[in-house]
């Protein structure tokens, strides 16, 4: 019984490749669901991490921890909204981190003074995004910074982030909308293998344009039970329409992408159905 559960669990995509401990020409990008937020960790073969947000709560450290995290060579808060800082301060109290990057905007919030404080009593490195690019051990993730006079609305300010490992690709971007969205496809956007469904699947987070653009292989929905329609039924179409591998972390839990050099790619989860629900996927 515990065998054919295990085979449900797990997702082979692309070539296929037995369950097994993350190898040397792979990337694992884990999306953790933490409900009605983002928290993405990034983590090469080498065992260098990133984090990407981190959840409305202090619930993060769990997650990281049940991964073995015990060091972070980056943590990047697209945005100061709660359900992606919420969590910032646990994580750079507890963890060691040797860079932390933001959009170095202000944010009138609990949260964010409490983030504020956190950071203003460490000594870790602090910087804005800007367009660059930084090596995660034999990957790279590329900086997209959030788009110039964004008419102040916090999503489209959100901190862009490629992944790029051989010929995986992962894009990750926040909460932006499709101003934003406009604003990283004329940076020069790839097709890419994994997308991060940005503003948690809503509407104002997806056009035709932002599809073509990015033509993913599959679709991760990083979303929890909210008040705000997410993910948006139109907006799923989209995605539907772009791909047929999409997964939801309200659903499928936290969902593991490992991602090979030689573009092919495999998904874990931690829901039992996701034999079913993929094999009616394709």
């Amino acid at each position: 019984m515990l065998r054919k559960i295990m085979a449900l669990i797990v997702l082979v995509l692309g070539l296929a490749r037995p369950l097994r401990a993350q190898q040397a020409d792979s990337i694992e990008v884990i999306f953790f669901n933490v409900g009605q937020g983002d928290a993405v960790l990034v983590r090469s073969f080498e065992g260098r991490a990133a984090l990407i947000d981190a959840g409305p709560d202090s619930d993060i450290l769990d997650r990281l921890r049940e991964y073995h995290v015990d060091s972070l060579d980056l943590v990047i808060a697209t945005h100061p909204h709660r359900d992606h800082i919420g969590g910032m301060p646990t994580v750079l109290g507890t963890t060691p981190v040797a860079r932390y990057l933001d959009n170095g905007h202000p944010f009138d919030s609990y949260q964010w003074r409490r983030l504020k404080w956190t950071l203003d009593t460490m000594e870790t490195r602090r910087s804005v995004a800007k367009a660059e690019t930084l090596s995660l051990g034999g990957a790279q993730i590329r900086i997209l910074p959030p788009m110039p006079n964004s008419d102040g609305n916090p999503n489209n300010e959100s901190v862009g982030a490629l992944v790029q490992f051989g010929a995986f690709t992962a894009l990750l971007t926040g909460d932006s909308e499709r101003q934003e969205l406009g604003y990283f496809v004329s940076l020069g956007i790839p097709n890419v293998t994994l997308l991060k469904a940005a503003h948690h699947g809503a509407l104002n987070g997806v056009n035709l344009g932002w599809m073509q653009a990015t033509r993913p292989k599959l679709v991760v929905i990083s979303v929890g039970i909210n008040s705000y329609g997410h993910p948006d039924s139109l907006a799923l179409r989209f995605y539907r329409n772009s791909t047929r591998a999409i997964y939801r972390t309200d659903i499928d839990g936290t969902v593991r992408v490992i991602g090979y050099k030689d573009g092919t790619w495999r998904v874990e989860t931690a829901a039992a159905e996701l034999g079913t629900r993929a094999a009616a996927a394709r």
